[in-house]
């Protein structure tokens, strides 16, 4: 007897959306990383320490920890479209605090105030997302607003240290006020009104391994069994646990790198800006190519990713004399941070349940924002204690440990899963 089913038509792909939901994600990202690239011109402004200008990333980071998940709570029923446009605009209105704050002490308000917009866009954008398209797409589309956030690197904080080096760190922060209004503007006309998700199972069918980037082949009813990652919320919390370690060493080291450039490696200061696009188009560059390489070998997405990290400051940590080697660990490093936040974000919508989409969102953007809070704040407690050069052993340990974590849970998660075809 000949199955039958009826599909719902495929969803045409939202590129223009998500083109601005990337180019949101980048002033977001840009935000969040500028002190990096500032951090000499802030402490001189500022009359704060180096450490001082840090601990900045460090309470934007712990802000959106602590508020990400009940802000998202309260504002649940707020349509996303307007959600996603308040919180541009509340970039706006924290950036141009900063840019005019007279003091440390109101700069740290204002970090505080655009914190707690980060954290609720990041949990609203990943879910958005998915919402957006279908899971055939999932994976290009997180690569398309992930790039927002890895060309960060490339043009924001590198652009925003040349800026600030020309017409002073408070340019910056008031440029970037200027952009976020504008995609603001461009949020409210491009994005759907109303986002439903696309059924993606027929009336009879068997469904497969929920795994936008994944490790096997779809199998039928009578295919073989083959390992696939479960959906439970006990897997989200092991996932954000391993990237809340990852994030902690590698902002442990990167939160700092403009001072260790500059001091360790003895780079010249107009060189700042050069050396962070090495590190950022790199970023972006993997960012895009994730779904490319890795769309079913997450498993090996993972494992180059690492590599790339550990062996790009490795690079910095044992030959920081050898500039061309300071320079391709840079780039190795950047790669190794494109590839994995795309990876992790797919992972994470393939092992939440559907139900708790927005929550594990919220909490993944937690787990990530507390990795580059304690990173930020381990680095500042490094350099004032033991010096600059403490802070590359932090990343490799911190890093190395996560890198080991997620292969034994990958390896456990492979063995113990078994896709079991399920009839609707």
């Amino acid at each position: 007897m000949p199955e039958t089913s009826s599909r719902a038509p495929e969803r045409p792909f939202p590129l223009i959306p998500l083109i601005t939901l990337a180019a949101a994600a980048f002033l977001s990202v840009t935000v969040e990383m500028l002190p990096t690239g500032l951090m000499p011109l802030m402490s001189a402004g500022l009359g704060a320490s180096e450490s001082q200008i840090g601990l900045l990333m460090t309470i934007f980071a712990f802000t959106v920890v602590a508020l990400s998940t009940p802000l998202v709570y309260l504002l649940q029923r707020v349509p996303k479209r307007l959600l996603l446009v308040g919180v541009l605009s509340a970039f706006a209105i924290g950036t141009i605090g900063t840019a005019f704050a007279p003091s440390y002490t109101i700069v740290v308000l204002t970090r505080i105030f655009t914190g707690a917009a980060h954290g609720v866009f990041w949990a609203t954008v990943t879910s958005y997302t998915g919402a957006l398209v279908t899971s055939k797409q999932l994976t290009k589309a997180v690569s398309i607003t992930g790039g927002g956030g890895g060309l960060a690197f490339v043009l924001g904080v590198p652009l925003g240290t040349a800026l600030g080096q020309l017409l002073g760190w408070r340019t910056t922060f008031f440029a970037i006020a200027a952009l976020c209004v504008l995609v603001a503007a461009l949020l409210w006309f491009v994005l759907p009104q109303r986002v439903e998700e696309q059924p993606e199972t027929s009336a009879i069918e068997v469904v497969p391994a929920p795994q936008p980037i994944g490790d096997v082949e779809q199998t039928g009813l009578d295919g073989p069994r083959v390992p696939r990652p479960a959906r439970s919320m006990y897997l989200v919390a092991l996932l954000i646990l391993l990237c809340a370690l990852t994030m902690s060493g590698n902002y442990s080291f990167y939160s700092y790198i403009s001072p260790y450039l500059l001091g360790i490696v003895s780079l010249p200061a107009e060189w700042l800006a050069t050396a962070l696009f090495a590190f950022g188009i790199t970023s972006a560059l993997a960012t895009m190519l994730t779904g490319l390489f890795f769309s079913n070998r997450s498993t090996l997405g993972f494992a180059v990713a690492y590599a790339c990290m550990l062996l790009g400051a490795g690079c910095l940590a044992f030959a920081p004399q050898v500039l061309p080697l300071v320079i391709v660990g840079l780039g190795l490093w950047g790669a190794g941070m494109g590839f994995l936040p795309t990876l992790l974000q797919s992972r994470l919508l393939a092992v939440a349940p559907r139900k708790h989409r927005d929550l594990s969102s919220a909490l993944y953007t937690s787990g990530f924002n507390l990795g580059i809070g304690s990173g930020a704040f381990i680095g500042g407690l490094l350099l004032d204690d033991y010096g600059i050069w403490s802070v590359a052993p932090a990343f490799l340990t911190l890093v190395g440990c996560a890198f080991m974590g997620m292969m034994v849970v990958d390896f456990r998660q492979r063995r113990a899963g078994v896709a079991t075809p399920r009839i609707r």
